[in-house]
């Protein structure tokens, strides 16, 4: 399976760049906010595009993984708190509990 996914990425890389040889000789004007760059490599531009998609995709998953590890933590301390409270109702004796918590059952 390892091996397919190498061949894969090679015959996408081999694809890249074919299309990066095809645009080599392409220039165009980027305008970036009030900045404008005339002259650019068509290649440069389209590598930087793809760059900072996936650093701003990668930034998006790191915080829904930071939100996710904290909502375990958060829930592992609720259920250590539960587990705590169900062994100390479990030590309790019946003459212990109050005559106004014991509900006789009706349907006997």
């Amino acid at each position: 399976m390892r091996l397919v996914g190498i061949f894969l990425t090679i015959i996408v890389m081999a694809i890249i760049l074919w299309f990066f040889s095809l645009n080599l000789d392409q220039y165009v004007t980027v305008r970036v906010f009030n900045a404008t760059y005339e002259g650019v490599n068509l290649v440069t531009v389209i590598f930087l595009s793809v760059l900072s998609g996936i650093v701003i995709g990668a930034l998006m998953v790191a915080a829904q993984v930071i939100k996710a590890k904290a909502d375990v933590i958060s829930i592992k301390k609720q259920n250590k708190s539960l587990v705590r409270e169900l062994e100390s109702l479990r030590n309790i004796s019946i003459d212990e509990i109050p005559e106004q918590e014991i509900k006789p059952d009706s349907n006997l």
